[in-house]
């Protein structure tokens, strides 16, 4: 099944959901961009009001700005999935929600597809803008980056189902396990195995909560040697 990445903006009211295990409230102003299949079921306020994206993740990553910051920020984006607008941001942003609504609804079938893109686009500009001043890093360089990119890409295509080494994606991306290590810590301040895990443990919770899946199921879903196995890597 085809990954989903979910794109709400809350404009008025509070909408309640669950995600990677815990409870979070949006409210006015708030916007969330995450795995679809990550987010449990919205629970909007009465007066709420909200704007709803789903987006396949191939087409996400073709949309992303093609710099250092880009991968930053969709680093960002990964580990801040909830963060607040306001201003003529909020207003920019929100303008670019309803942009891509109207080309959904009144674009001919022929152009829609490609007007959607082009307009979610501009949505993703506009918003690693407004992650930029939340989040501003030190750019990498262009080379870090586009590795770093490549090894997010690897797991969000569910690589670390079979493989939670580092020194597997060191060799598929053709560079050491210490110098990868050293970009992820440069790009994101954060070690390969940190995401290799986080990627891992979303999946665990969410086949645990929502796929009515038995721990030993679950291990055997994501190839784990054993039962103690998966226990132990849980507890570390």
């Amino acid at each position: 099944m085809q990954q989903q990445i979910l794109h709400l903006l809350c404009t008025a009211g509070t909408c309640r959901l669950h995600f990677s295990g815990r409870e979070h409230q949006l409210v006015a102003g708030c916007c969330m961009i995450a795995m679809a299949s990550h987010v449990g079921q919205l629970q909007p306020s009465p007066d709420c009001q909200f704007y709803q994206i789903l987006l396949p993740a191939e087409q996400q990553a073709s949309l992303m700005p093609h710099s250092s910051y880009g991968t930053c920020g969709w680093l960002h984006l990964f580990m801040h999935p909830i963060f607040p607008l306001e201003g003529d941001v909020l207003s920019v942003v929100e303008h670019d929600f309803k942009e891509v609504a109207f080309r959904r609804e009144h674009t001919p079938e022929a152009y829609r597809e490609e007007a959607v893109l082009q307009s979610m686009r501009a949505l993703y500009l506009d918003i690693m803008n407004a992650h930029a001043a939340l989040f501003e890093r030190e750019e990498a360089s262009l080379r870090a980056a586009d590795i770093m990119s490549r090894f997010i890409r690897m797991l969000e295509s569910g690589t670390y189902r079979m493989h939670r080494d580092v020194a597997y994606y060191a060799g598929e991306l053709c560079v050491s396990p210490k110098h990868l290590h050293k970009i992820s810590t440069q790009v994101s301040g954060r070690t390969p195995s940190y995401w290799i895990r986080q990627f891992t443990v979303m999946e665990i919770k969410h086949l645990m909560m929502h796929g009515k899946l038995t721990a030993k199921e679950v291990a055997g879903k994501l190839n784990f040697d054993s039962a103690s196995h998966f226990s132990r890597y849980l507890s570390h």
